[in-house]
């Protein structure tokens, strides 16, 4: 079996486990099916992240091979890499990264109130890491269920860190989204779609968000909110003789 098939294997299994009780989540809640995707979007392009980079961080790329990857599609177990990881950390705490990995997985999984610990412990030994930092943001987000105070803070300090931070840019553009400043969340996204690399889900997610945002800016200034036509051509101006 191909490497990269079985990698796909095992994210499909993780995704059966994670992102189908968030998908009826959202359904049960009402939600649009714009808000579902994005979110789907969001764990989509958490889950690969996670799954496999656990491995890499625990010290186990052997676990990367083709063989353990076939035998691992019947035992594939994420809670046992979190917990491995957790133990870890108890006998070496004093490794951000570790933490970072920690809290993503936590958030993953919707345990907001742990990926805040793990990630406020990233933060305080890694206080100039902007990728940390949007990470922490995000958790405290999502634990008190929205961006307002604490994690618009962190925010705009991961940006003052990196204006490049994929994350911070993703939330500030959030924010601004849910407060209706249109040009504002544009601002964000456009620059970070920039950014991210084409045809991926995360990329296609924010391109989306850009386009519905530019629709209700154009609403807003009293336009239709549909696309502009582009401008007739212009006839070539002859030089002068």
């Amino acid at each position: 079996m191909n490497l990269w098939i079985a990698i796909g294997v095992l994210i499909l299994l993780a995704l059966a486990c994670v992102l189908l009780p968030l998908l009826r989540k959202r359904k049960a809640l009402g939600e649009t099916t714009a808000a579902t995707r994005w979110s789907a979007a969001g764990v989509l392009g958490m889950l690969p992240a996670v799954t496999i980079g656990l491995y890499m961080y625990l010290g186990a790329p052997g676990i990367l091979t083709e063989q353990a990857l076939t035998q691992a599609q019947t035992s594939y177990d994420v809670d046992g890499m979190v917990k491995a990881l957790e133990g870890k950390l108890k006998a070496t705490p004093n490794d951000p990264e570790g933490w970072y990995a920690l809290g993503r997985a936590y958030i993953a999984y919707q345990r907001y109130d742990d990926a805040e610990e793990a990630l406020r412990k990233a933060t305080i030994q890694a206080p100039k890491d902007a990728r940390i930092i949007a990470q922490y943001a995000e958790a405290i987000a999502l634990k008190q269920g929205n961006l307002s105070g604490r994690p618009m803070e962190l925010i705009q300090t991961a940006l003052d860190i990196s204006y490049e931070e994929t994350k911070a840019l993703e939330l500030a553009g959030l924010d601004a989204f849910q407060r209706e400043k249109w040009a504002e969340a544009l601002h964000y996204w456009r620059r970070l779609v920039k950014l991210l690399p084409k045809d991926t889900d995360h990329h296609d997610a924010i391109a989306q968000a850009v386009a519905t945002a530019e629709r209700k800016l154009d609403l807003s200034l009293g336009g239709s909110g549909m696309p502009a036509p582009p401008p007739p051509p212009q006839k070539p101006k002859l030089a002068p003789h």
